[in-house]
């Protein structure tokens, strides 16, 4: 049977008091009414809120099961692990409430730019509510969140959906991500990792994040904006002819994700997880919104990505330096002969941090660049660090950030190709700018540029 999957933003009240007194939308009031029981299980037992939390990631101290932290951030396999995830843990959902038709609603944060639709859904924001007249807890309240609305620019879905392959070769990266194992997509990175750091609480760590309600509701949307790239004009996936090595395509194809009991797991394959019919929902919409439909046209062309038969460019690593701290402002010297800038400045430039590590980091960084020490920076970019708080001291991230955008103004400034400043700092505007114990640090800073 085929069910929808509903835009929350019809299905809430919008208002505190009625979400704590009246009676709630049948498919907010069968979630909640399953994460109860789920929640009353033992964490033993393959159907409870912790064992479908801890499937995606454990708190440090957490004795390990072998179906316990296997989430595929940083991957490939991001999209449709979380895909086949999302199915396993709706079918527990239905199973405890009896309610078969019940499917996940999803929380489209990016599409309106109305700031209540950036705020949770009250119906995650009251501590109690009413069932059958009498008062009790509300299942899906979490008081470790921050509160008000995730920023518009944390929500922007353009730069992802602008983007024409799910796989790019590193050190470009897809929609999807890299060829390159621990690199980021465009649509994890943006608004994935931004509306986890936004919320906070729970959602601030990969270990923890599942814990909370309103993670499910996240993931829904992120996996409904998979299906709306796949269907704009010009996507490249990632097994179309020519958009991936066959390695690539070989262990794409052959990904099976297994959720639940260890010794009779429900297992998911690649095949189903690319239907959606066969996983038994749809979406109420995979349609932009005009102004955001135009927005991702325009992005797209011109030069808004390689169309399936044109050849990728090569990229070449020029420069390297080590051990960067944020905040610090470090040299990068460049192989100025090999950049070509006396015949023309490079036709593309990107940077890799590698190896980056931090106890508590701040919750965005922007990646600054100055063509001298004494002239004003340029941002390049900026990350999130969403899953990098918490992770043991031999766990390391990789961001890749695009600064091609700001060579015309390096170039005006009479850039010589001979040195590059990068810098790391964090975002201005953040609860946590200013504090100064936060702090991250990169074991190097890789300097790509490709020759036009």
């Amino acid at each position: 049977m085929i069910g929808t999957r509903l835009d929350v933003a019809g299905l809430t009240s919008r208002d505190p008091a009625t979400a704590r007194t009246k009676d709630w939308d049948p498919v907010l009031d069968t979630y909640a009414r399953g994460v109860d029981p789920m929640r009353a299980l033992p964490e033993t037992d393959p159907r409870s809120w912790l064992w479908a939390a801890n499937t995606h990631g454990i708190p440090a101290g957490t004795r390990p099961r072998p179906a316990w932290n296997q989430c595929a951030h940083g991957s490939l396999f991001f999209l449709p692990w979380h895909r086949a995830y999302l199915a396993w843990f709706e079918k527990t959902i239905r199973t405890l409430t009896g309610d078969d038709e019940w499917r996940l609603p999803y929380w489209d944060y990016s599409a309106p730019a109305d700031v209540a639709d950036r705020s949770l859904p009250v119906e995650f924001t009251v501590s109690t509510r009413t069932v059958d007249g009498q008062v009790v807890p509300n299942p899906l309240f979490d008081a470790q969140r921050t509160g008000g609305p995730v920023p518009l620019e944390d929500v922007d879905i353009v730069a992802a959906l602008a983007e024409t392959r799910y796989v790019r070769l590193f050190p470009e990266v897809g929609f999807g991500g890299s060829d390159r194992g621990g690199v980021t997509g465009d649509l994890e990175q943006l608004p994935h990792n931004f509306v986890h750091g936004g919320i906070g609480g729970l959602m601030n760590r990969t270990t923890t994040a599942g814990r909370d309600p309103i993670f499910w509701l996240h993931h829904a949307n992120i996996d409904r904006l998979w299906e709306v790239w796949r269907a704009l004009p010009g996507s490249v996936h990632l097994t179309d002819p020519g958009a991936a090595p066959a390695l690539l395509v070989l262990r794409w194809r052959s990904a099976i994700f297994p959720f639940g009991r260890e010794r009779s797991p429900s297992t998911f394959a690649m095949e189903e997880i690319e239907n959606l019919e066969t996983l038994g929902y749809a979406y109420e919409s995979i349609t932009l919104p005009p102004d955001l439909a135009a927005a991702v046209e325009e992005a797209r062309t011109p030069g808004g990505g390689l169309g399936l038969d044109d050849v990728q460019p090569a990229w070449e690593p020029v420069a390297a330096t080590f051990d960067v701290n944020s905040g610090e402002d470090r040299e990068v010297p460049l192989r100025t002969g090999r950049l070509g800038l006396d015949e023309a400045p490079p036709a593309g430039l990107v940077l890799e941090l590698a190896g980056v590590q931090a106890t508590d980091p701040h919750a965005v960084y922007v990646v600054e660049v100055r063509s001298d020490p004494d002239v004003a920076p340029h941002r390049a970019g900026r990350f999130s660090t969403f899953g990098l708080e918490g992770t043991p001291d031999t766990e390391e991230r990789s961001y890749v950030v695009d600064a091609s955008a700001v060579l015309s103004e390096l170039a005006e400034e009479g850039w010589s190709g001979g040195q590059l400043s990068v810098k790391v700092v964090p975002e201005e505007g953040r609860p946590d700018s200013d504090d100064a114990e936060k702090a991250i640090h990169i074991r190097q800073v890789t300097v790509y540029v490709q020759n036009p």
